[in-house]
């Protein structure tokens, strides 16, 4: 059975008068494939990120799209994203570092898949801080050539102060995100 996750993030003040806006986002992740679970093929995550563009239309819901480097070089996620209304979806970064990525910046592969989630390999905690300012100098270069601009919201399970920093500084990023999604079984 597929599931479909939508991590809301929401802001209410304890007390607020029914006058004080409420602020919901929805905050969806992407990566390109998932080494946990053999069942959980690219096509089954790509038709997820399908589905989840379809339900927040259906319900007219906006919504943020993270991109983890291996799925913003996949031409489908780009084609699928690029066709979104920006006055109702956001596109961003996924701040999650797979092995295409840590190879284009010229860096040796240490995991044991092309997406390891160990926070010495796939999180830029594992990387030199002038390490970690290669690799999303990559990053926002390719998200740059295909989407045209710099990301303004940037997500992850967490991520460090200094690729923070040198994100706000350097790429002008408005927002970030941590997000405990969480792989389990029923």
């Amino acid at each position: 059975m597929k599931k479909i996750c939508f991590v809301l993030l929401l802001f209410t003040v304890a007390g607020a008068s029914a006058q004080t806006p409420r602020i919901v986002n929805i905050v969806n992740f992407i990566r390109l494939l998932e080494p946990r679970d053999s069942a959980v093929t690219e096509d089954v995550l790509y038709q997820t990120v399908v589905r989840q563009v379809s339900l927040m239309r259906d319900c007219r819901l906006r919504g943020t799209f993270l991109l983890q480097y291996d799925a913003l070089m996949d031409p489908r996620y780009q084609k699928l994203l690029r066709s979104l209304p920006k006055d109702s979806f956001e596109v961003g970064a996924r701040w999650e570092l797979p092995q295409p990525l840590i190879e284009k910046a010229g860096l040796k592969w240490r995991g044991r898949y092309p997406w390891d989630w160990r926070a010495n390999i796939g999180f830029a905690t594992g990387y030199s801080p002038a390490e970690r300012e290669k690799l999303i100098d990559v990053y926002m270069a390719d998200f740059f050539r295909v989407f045209a601009y710099y990301p303004a919201t940037v997500g992850s399970w967490f991520i460090d102060a200094h690729s923070l920093g040198y994100m706000y500084s350097k790429y002008h990023i408005v927002a970030s995100c941590n997000c405990k999604d969480q792989y389990g079984g029923t």
